[in-house]
């Protein structure tokens, strides 16, 4: 029976989520991604609302307008990108696994909206990803960012990559940490079985760049991990990795 549920839901998404995917990458030839923004977030929350699982959203305060940003989250599913795109407020991009441009359709979307492709396992590489974020920040866009480097493997934190807290420090723009909770139970990396229910997504309390100034990295990284620690459901809570 929950193999059954689990194909239907899937042939649900995938036959919603894949003409999406084929309009946006018609639309990348002929319109500036913040052009068509809108209308792709409005798909995506009717993606949720198809599969039973339209995410409720919490702020610990209100979301700053026209001052840089770095949304950062943890990460234990392939739904989190979707979600991201979703429900964060206004046109991001997003620092993304390389891997994910050889996804079939997926991969080239993600490729001409933007995107930007980070090798996690090549440091020199890791910083010219980084590098192009901060120009783009510069430029007025916000960026997310998932600090683990990987999708969780059993729902539950997992340490922060420092790197992304040495871009952040130095980039001048506020991190919003992001809390999301109900995707592993949905969709985890184990698992194919695609199970709809309740996801709780919280922004947190902002850390601002003038504070960051005269922080230690380490400090940063850990005002974040504890931030989104504090934002989870038990499950995905479990122990703060220190």
């Amino acid at each position: 029976m929950r193999s059954l549920s689990s194909i239907y839901y899937w042939m649900i998404g995938l036959g919603y989520f894949g003409p999406v995917l084929f309009i946006l990458l018609l639309r990348s030839f002929f319109q500036e991604p913040a052009a068509y923004d809108p209308w792709l977030k409005r798909c995506l929350n009717t993606l949720f609302k198809l599969i039973n699982s339209t995410p409720e959203l919490e702020f610990a305060e209100d979301i700053p307008v026209g001052e840089p940003l770095i949304f950062m989250a943890n990460h234990s599913s392939l739904i989190d990108i979707p979600l991201l795109k979703a429900v964060i407020p206004g046109f991001f991009l997003g620092i993304i696994a390389e891997d994910q441009l050889k996804y079939p359709l997926y991969g080239s979307v993600v490729k001409r909206v933007g995107n930007i492709p980070i090798q996690r396992d090549n440091i020199r590489g890791s910083l010219k990803s980084f590098n192009h974020a901060k120009q783009r920040l510069q430029e007025g866009v916000h960026i997310t960012v998932l600090p683990e480097g990987g999708r969780s493997l059993d729902g539950q934190l997992i340490p922060f990559k420092r790197l992304a807290f040495h871009f952040a420090k130095e980039s001048g723009a506020h991190i919003v940490p992001m809390s999301i909770s109900g995707v592993f139970k949905m969709k985890n990396k184990g698992s194919f079985h695609l199970k709809p229910g309740k996801i709780i997504v919280r922004f947190g309390t902002i850390i601002r760049a003038k504070v960051m100034t005269g922080m230690e990295l380490d400090d940063i990284l850990a005002s974040t991990h504890e931030n989104i620690h504090a934002g989870l459901e038990p499950f995905e809570a479990g122990k703060i990795n220190t």
